[in-house]
């Protein structure tokens, strides 16, 4: 699914808003104080690692910064890479 991340310039708020076209990006507004200077944010990708059984292999994620909490606007995952900061 399409959904995109955006901070407001004016307010700091970050909220995440389903955009099924190019179009509709020039439309965006911050749903807490309706400023249309929002900035779309790079979003980490959520993906399954193992089976389909629900097992996990070796190379599970264990040991990995990643972590998943959940947010006013749903679940949000954050996570440490070298040479990222936040």
């Amino acid at each position: 699914m399409p959904i995109h991340e955006f901070k407001c310039d004016s307010c700091n708020y970050e909220f995440e808003l389903l955009i099924m076209s190019k179009e509709e990006l020039g439309s965006v507004r911050c749903p807490k104080c309706q400023s249309p200077e929002c900035n779309k944010l790079m979003s980490a990708t959520n993906y399954a690692m193992g089976d389909m059984t629900g097992s996990k292999s070796s190379s599970d994620m264990s040991g990995r910064n990643i972590k998943q909490h959940s947010c006013d606007t749903g679940s949000c995952t954050s996570f440490n890479l070298p040479g990222y900061s936040q």
